[in-house]
Formats: C-alpha cells, sequence, structure tokens
C-alpha cells in the first residue's frame, strides 16, 4: 500500500500565538507530524492532539496563551494537550500549573517537539501510529501564499522592557547552505515569495558571509520572485544592506524597522542603542537610496517615566518619517525585565490613551502611503482567501494591500494593477491586460 494512502490516522492540530517566528517554528512542527503518518488539521477541528505553541512577550500575550490552554482542554477533555514556546521560558510555572497539559516542550527543545508528540502517542493505549508517509508527501501549503523561512534565532540587546532575550537565548544562525536548501524546497513548492524571519534577523552571520549576502543568495534561486524582510534593528541597517537592496529587485521595498520611541531619554531608558536624529537621518538616506520605499515601525507607548511631552515628541517623529505603518504597543511590564521595577510606571488609562492617538496617527499615514499609489500600475501577489467570488487582493512589493475585480483564478500568482482608489485597509484597483 502506498505510503500517502488514508488510514485513520491520529488527528493533531497547531493553535499559534505570537510573532512570524512562532508561526514559522509551528509550522515545521506540523510537516514533521505530517511526515510522521499524522493527519494535520485546523485546531478548530476535533483533535486527538492539539500543539500549543504559546507567546510571552507581554503579560496580554502570555494570558492569551493560559487561556487558550484552558480553552483547548475544556473543548476535548479527551485530547492530548502538548504546550511549547515562549511562555514556556517566561510563564513556565504558571504554565505547568494549569494542569491541564499532558506534555510541555521547553522553548529550547522545540525543534524535538514534533518527536515529543510521536513519544507521548506512543504511551498512550489507543493510538495506533501509523506508517510514516514517502518523502514526496509534503504537508500541503495551508494559506499562506508567502513562505515565512527562519534565518536566525535569539536576541542579545537586552532592551531594558523585553523578555525575549531571555525566552529565546543568545544569537545563532542556521547555517547558508541549510537555508538556500529549504528556500528552494519553498520554490519548488510554488511560493513566489519568502519571508526572511528570526528574533534579530540583522545579527545573521555564517562563516564570514551575513545578512546581505543572504538576500542576494535567496534572490537567485529560480522561482522565488520576492524576498521581504520581516524586520531589521536601526542599528542593523548598514551600507552593505542598502546596497543589495538598491541592487537586487526582487528584495522588497518593504523594511520594519522598529522605532520604539522618538524621544532620546525614552530611548536611552529602554537600552535602545540609537538616538531619534539618528534614525530620522536613516530613514532620510533609505529614501534616497531607495526611490518608493516602504518604512513601517513598532512604537512602545507609556514606557515608565514617559512624559506627555515624551510622547509627543514620537508622535512628530513618527510623522516626519512618513511611515506607511504603525504598530502601536503599550508598554507591558514582564517580571524579571529592568523596566517592570522602574519608577513612574505610567497609569493603564493614559497608556490607552496614547495608544488611541497613535494608531489614529497610523491611519492617517496608511491611508497618505495608499493614496500615493493612486494612478500607478503596481505588481500585486494574490492571495484570494480573503476575497469574495470574482474578487482578488494581495499585497505590493511595499506591502501595500490592493484589492481588485478578476475572474481568473490568480491565488498565488503576480498580477500587475492599476490603482484607482483607497480602502480601509489599503487600496482598490484594476487588472491591467497582459
Amino acid at each position: 500500500m502506498n505510503d500517502c494512502a488514508t488510514q485513520r490516522r491520529p488527528r493533531v492540530g497547531v493553535l499559534t500565538l505570537g510573532c512570524k517566528v512562532n508561526q514559522y517554528e509551528s509550522a515545521r512542527i506540523a510537516d514533521e507530524l505530517w511526515r510522521q503518518g499524522l493527519d494535520v488539521v485546523s485546531w478548530q477541528e476535533p483533535l486527538d492532539v492539539c500543539v500549543i505553541n504559546t507567546c510571552s512577550v507581554t503579560h496580554v500575550a502570555a494570558a492569551k496563551s493560559r487561556q487558550a490552554i484552558r480553552r483547548m482542554k475544556r473543548r476535548n477533555p479527551q485530547m492530548l494537550l502538548v504546550v511549547t514556546g515562549c511562555g514556556t521560558a517566561a510563564d513556565g510555572s504558571a504554565v505547568a500549573g494549569l494542569g491541564e497539559i499532558d506534555l510541555l516542550v521547553a522553548n529550547h527543545e522545540k525543534d524535538a517537539a514534533a518527536e515529543r508528540v510521536l513519544e507521548l502517542l506512543g504511551r498512550h493505549d489507543g493510538y495506533a501510529l501509523p506508517a510514516p508517509r514517502a518523502a514526496s508527501c509534503a504537508l500541503p501549503p495551508g494559506g499562506r501564499t508567502r513562505a515565512l523561512l527562519k534565518v536566525q534565532d535569539g536576541c542579545s540587546h537586552f532592551c531594558s522592557y523585553c523578555i525575549i532575550p531571555y525566552t529565546r537565548g543568545r544569537p545563532r544562525s542556521r547555517s547558508f547552505a541549510e537555508v538556500l536548501e529549504e528556500a528552494r524546497a519553498i520554490a519548488a513548492a510554488g511560493h513566489r515569495e519568502v519571508v526572511v524571519t528570526g528574533i534579530c534577523v540583522g545579527a545573521y552571520a555564517d562563516q564570514g558571509r551575513g545578512l546581505p549576502d543572504l538576500l542576494l543568495a535567496l534572490a537567485q534561486i529560480a522561482g522565488i520572485e520576492r524576498v521581504r524582510l520581516s524586520s531589521i534593528e536601526p542599528t542593523d541597517v548598514t551600507d552593505r544592506l542598502v546596497d543589495a537592496f538598491a541592487r537586487q529587485p526582487k528584495l522588497c521595498r518593504h523594511l520594519h524597522i522598529p522605532l520604539q520611541s522618538g524621544d532620546d531619554a525614552v530611548l536611552r531608558a529602554m537600552n535602545r542603542t540609537y538616538t531619534a536624529g539618528q534614525y530620522v537621518g536613516m530613514v532620510a538616506e533609505l529614501r534616497a537610496a531607495l526611490p518608493g520605499v516602504a518604512i513601517t515601525t513598532d512604537l512602545l507607548v507609556g514606557f515608565p517615566g514617559e512624559t506627555e511631552d515624551q510622547f509627543r515628541s514620537t508622535m512628530a517623529v513618527a510623522e516626519r518619517c512618513a511611515f506607511s505603518r504603525l504598530h502601536v504597543f503599550p508598554f507591558s511590564p514582564r517580571d524579571g525585565t529592568p523596566a517592570a521595577s522602574m519608577p513612574a510606571q505610567v497609569p493603564a488609562e493614559e497608556k490607552d490613551r496614547r495608544v488611541r492617538e497613535l494608531v489614529a496617527l497610523g491611519g492617517h499615514l496608511a491611508r497618505r502611503f495608499a493614496e500615493a499609489h493612486v494612478g500607478r500600475e503596481v505588481d500585486v501577489l494574490a492571495e484570494g482567501a480573503r476575497t469574495e467570488p470574482g474578487w482578488a487582493d494581495g499585497l505590493t512589493d511595499t506591502y501595500l494591500r490592493v484589492r481588485f475585480p478578476t475572474q481568473r483564478p490568480l491565488r498565488g500568482q503576480i498580477a500587475t494593477v492599476r490603482v484607482t482608489g483607497v480602502a480601509d485597509d489599503g487600496a482598490v484597483g484594476e487588472e491591467v491586460p497582459a
């Protein structure tokens, strides 16, 4: 019988909370379980096993992770529940104390999560493990047309508010050859865009080669039309990186560069190693070197001691930089970080007000960015999953979402679209005949 033949296999779902790195790691766990013979389905379906990949970057994320654990076990008390992720490091005792967990896989052991799940199933009566699928049987791609590619893990910046260096450890990079091999498999699976991700991607290094070398090598792989960088720290935006983007059109002209605050005193307290002026200067240089580049950012408001004037400085810098999108977060004290015990904690209601103001500014900036595209022709990687029949939508290389009517099945293809107007979440347009 063919290894891919249908039979009663344990059904497993993976529920992911948090960042793109977690999303990538969950996909790797799911793929390995599929190859080992299990049926991988949505976590919302009836399951024999649920793997929950937790997040702890904020106290809200940690609380949502614990809620997900309790909720999944209530839905199906007979289901085996496996928990991994940053929550096992930052909130390990709280997670373990829930009592609903059948297996806890430490974050630093996540690469072995699939193996541990199989061992767990083997110890329970009633679960007959099927034979592994043939090597040619890959997990069918899910809803993503853009493939995540993790190249690096860990961080050593130790920003005073951030728990990630404690949950993820020191920086470490995958080998150049291993990354390229996976990228070729991504291209062979039909993905046109690869999103290079990691905890601190700018720290990538392998045998004298850095991130610019890796991005240029990825762009040379047949079948890959776009290489997108998920995020980059301001201090890692080097001349070599900018030159790589200027020379290689397959590198998406979209850079997500966290600012966090527009006030120098707050930046120092955060242990961010640049000034607001240096950041503004970097943005100006990027726009000169890469015409049309879209720059998005993270902003953290309500940091301990942040005054109204300091918050206004952040508003002013955000407007001056003309970001195309803002990701705004209220400060969340995390036990074990220096900022958690700093004096002059900002009241929750004041943090919420500042978040609302920045979100409103972000909406204004995003609309201005979309309006600048009206009348232009852009290439859109069609996703299609979000749209009604007769419509497609997707992203430009500058991360503008464009929705347009079409009668063609375009999912996963790049279409040329003339932008005709703006929408709440981006722009609308009409397909340009080939």
